[in-house]
């Protein structure tokens, strides 16, 4: 088929939705609009992971750390430093649940292609 040539109203009109029936058809994509309640579950799965994992790391933290008074901060060689300590458990447990959530979206549309 060649390019048309665009010289009435009418052809433009014929082309235009020549066009947007190849874009639509192919993907099944015909309906004006859907709701896609997979990718809402991930996104709101994801919300509650996140706050769940919050309110733990909030509750971990207040029952690990003493209260203490307001301490002078720590100067070494006019830098600020910090008491450097071992790694939580909980900053383990928020890092693979991040990549977990990470790796499926990936790997999902690795393999499903993006389906938006």
């Amino acid at each position: 088929m060649a390019m048309p040539r665009g010289d009435s109203v009418q052809k433009v009109h014929d082309y235009y939705q020549y066009l947007q029936a190849h874009a639509l058809e192919p993907h099944g994509r015909t309906v004006t609009w859907h709701v896609d309640w997979s990718a809402l579950a991930w996104l709101w799965g994801f919300v509650v992971v996140v706050c769940i994992l919050f309110l733990v790391w909030v509750r971990d933290y207040r029952s690990t750390h003493p209260q203490t008074g307001i301490s002078p901060v720590d100067r070494w060689a006019g830098y600020t430093t910090e008491g450097a300590g071992r790694v939580p458990f909980f900053f383990w447990v928020v890092t693979i649940a991040i990549v977990a959530f990470g790796a499926e979206f990936v790997i999902g549309h690795l393999v499903s292609g993006q389906r938006f």
